[in-house]
């Protein structure tokens, strides 16, 4: 008698080969025949230049989040060591984090130091997400950071809650961006111009140099 772990099991049927529209999904095309009167080939091109502009916009974003963590980074250090810190300013209990944050930054030095890796300052501060980094200029920060410490942090003028909004959008963005989601019909020239605003406000130097470099302009006038 066979052994019931060795009974042939059924097959799957056969199929057809998959269509481009079954492997990008219904649901993710409905937007995009939406915005072309249900024209697939039209779908599919805006679908491309969604994609294209997407790419534009995470290598401005990139600019603008590196920059962001670096000049908050350098500030909260050179602050942490004028208190008397000995430990890096996101351990030192001298730099008021609250527990959820603290709780993030556990999590960052985990995963700077997972495989057996030193811990390093740079891993550390390079784990920390946009959201991070957006936290500390809320208004629970405001008396604990922003006052004595990341006011500083900036080159351009700087007022803590705009930039603390204004970090939001572009982060929405960004989010959208990462999930491969459609940004077809937002007003792309304006996020473009808060890019160059907000980075702008970190430094002058970084906003100059997105400028040159960013293909969102181009992009945009290839819209189908």
């Amino acid at each position: 008698m066979m052994n019931s772990e060795y009974r042939l099991q059924p097959q799957t049927p056969r199929r057809l080969p998959w269509t481009l529209e079954s492997l990008l999904s219904e649901a993710r095309l409905g937007p995009y025949l939406l915005a072309t009167d249900g024209s697939l080939t039209g779908a599919h091109h805006l679908y491309h230049w969604n994609a294209q502009v997407s790419a534009a916009f995470q290598e401005v974003l990139h600019y603008v989040e590196v920059g962001l963590r670096n000049a908050m980074d350098g500030q909260l250090a050179s602050w942490a060591t004028a208190l008397g810190a000995e430990l890096p300013w996101y351990r030192d209990l001298r730099v008021p984090l609250t527990p959820p944050t603290r709780r993030k930054v556990e999590v960052a030095r985990s995963n700077a130091a997972r495989g057996g890796q030193s811990e390093l300052h740079g891993k550390v501060v390079a784990e920390l997400m946009l959201g991070f980094w957006w936290s500390l200029l809320s208004d629970e920060y405001n008396r604990r950071l922003w006052q004595p410490c990341l006011q500083h942090a900036f080159d351009g003028p700087v007022r803590r809650a705009r930039l603390h909004s204004e970090l939001n959008e572009l982060r929405r963005l960004r989010n959208r961006i990462a999930h491969h989601e459609p940004i077809h019909g937002w007003d792309l020239a304006a996020e473009h111009a808060r890019v160059l605003d907000v980075a702008g406000r970190i430094s002058p130097r970084l906003s100059e140099r997105i400028e040159t470099v960013s293909r969102v302009p181009a992009v945009l006038l290839e819209r189908p």
